[in-house]
Formats: C-alpha cells, sequence, structure tokens
C-alpha cells in the first residue's frame, strides 16, 4: 500500500511538472518595450493560451492522471484555466499598449 501511494505521489508531481507555465512580465517594463518586442510578447501569451487550451477536456494529461490520480485532474483544468486568464489579460494590455505605441 506505501509503495502505490508513494508510486502516486511521485507520478503527481512528474505530471505537475507537464503542466504549462506564464509568467506574464517581460523582461523589462512594458512602456519601454519595442513595437518588435511587443509582437513578440503578445506572441509568447499565445502560445502558452494555446498550449493551456490544447491541455483541457479530453486530453493526454488528462487521461494520465484519470489512470493516477483523479484529483490531478481538478489540479490540471484549474491550472489550465489559470493560465489562459493570465495570457488573455497579457494579450488585451499588449494590445492596447501596441496601439498607443502606433505600431503596425
Amino acid at each position: 500500500m506505501k509503495k502505490a501511494l508513494l508510486l502516486s505521489a511521485v507520478a503527481a508531481l512528474a505530471l505537475s511538472s507537464c503542466a504549462p507555465r506564464y509568467n506574464p512580465n517581460a523582461q523589462k517594463p512594458d512602456v519601454d518595450l519595442s513595437c518588435t518586442e511587443v509582437r513578440s510578447e503578445i506572441n509568447r501569451a499565445q502560445s502558452a493560451r494555446a498550449e493551456a487550451t490544447s491541455n483541457r477536456g479530453l486530453s493526454a494529461q488528462n487521461v494520465v492522471w484519470a489512470v493516477l490520480f483523479i484529483p490531478g485532474i481538478v489540479a490540471n483544468e484549474y491550472t489550465n484555466d489559470q493560465v489562459q486568464k493570465a495570457a488573455d489579460e497579457r494579450i488585451a494590455k499588449l494590445n492596447q499598449l501596441y496601439a498607443a505605441k502606433r505600431c503596425g
């Protein structure tokens, strides 16, 4: 029983490292970003959002969670939801900055 519990805990930790992570902060303040850097940040946020979207619902991650550790599905869905929200907020902010700088 202890081995099964330990194996489940190790699997849960390993799979949690697969969850997408998104840090919405750029390396320098937004107002100092060039138009090219703003576009690059928008692309980075869109990529993170797309990855989180692909990991929701009937994804490979959730199937593995279902086999190993049912509560992991809830945690995975929550994490992906938070990444999507953070990316959406960042994209909206960067689009405003892009327009304010009269880029494109």
